[in-house]
């Protein structure tokens, strides 16, 4: 008998099937996106090299980071089944920069532009301990690859994090109780 396929997997059905993490899966990231005025501001207690991300030892030793200065300001875009995302628009710019594109496309970097392909956010805890990257799409960046409006939600933790807490709250911080599930 015959089986027909009607159609292939997204690259993050794909992505998110094949990692082998049961962290890992593929949503509309706008069902989890918060309003960060509900959270509090977090900045680096220093400046400090980023853990590598996409280790994979022995074959390779990952891809390095922009630094994590102590002047760039995280705030909390998304909440995943309780796990918290924070993004920096100056930690973007500087990913943007380091990327092909940016290189090739450095307007796509500056203060409104399209930004890169990804936006790289952080796991963090209330406390200020980070323990992973995490990797939207820019969606507008990518109407076509994943499915319209879905991305791959990936833990990687596969750098060093060791050392925590490398964050602190410096905004905000009577919102640190909506991270910790803390009644108004």
């Amino acid at each position: 008998m015959m089986t027909i396929l009607s159609g292939c997997p997204t690259m993050a059905d794909y992505g998110a099937a094949t990692s082998g993490d049961r962290r890992d899966f593929v949503a509309p990231h706008e069902q989890f996106q918060v309003n960060p005025m509900d959270y509090p501001v977090f900045a680096v207690k220093q400046d400090r090299e980023a853990p590598r991300s996409n280790v994979n030892y022995p074959r390779n030793d990952g891809r390095k980071m922009p630094p994590l200065k102590k002047s760039y300001r995280w705030r909390v875009t998304h909440k995943v089944h309780g796990e918290y995302l924070v993004g920096s628009e100056k930690f973007d710019q500087a990913w943007c920069r380091q990327t092909k594109d940016g290189r090739d496309h450095p307007e796509h970097c500056e203060p409104g532009g399209i930004g890169a392909e990804y936006l790289e956010r952080i796991y963090i805890l209330p406390d200020g301990s980070a323990y992973a990257y995490g990797y939207l799409k820019n969606t507008p960046r990518w109407p076509h690859w994943f499915g319209k409006d879905e991305t791959w939600f990936r833990h990687d933790d596969t750098g060093d994090w060791s050392g925590q807490p490398w964050f602190e709250c410096v905004a905000r911080c009577d919102k640190l109780k909506n991270m910790r599930g803390e009644p108004e």
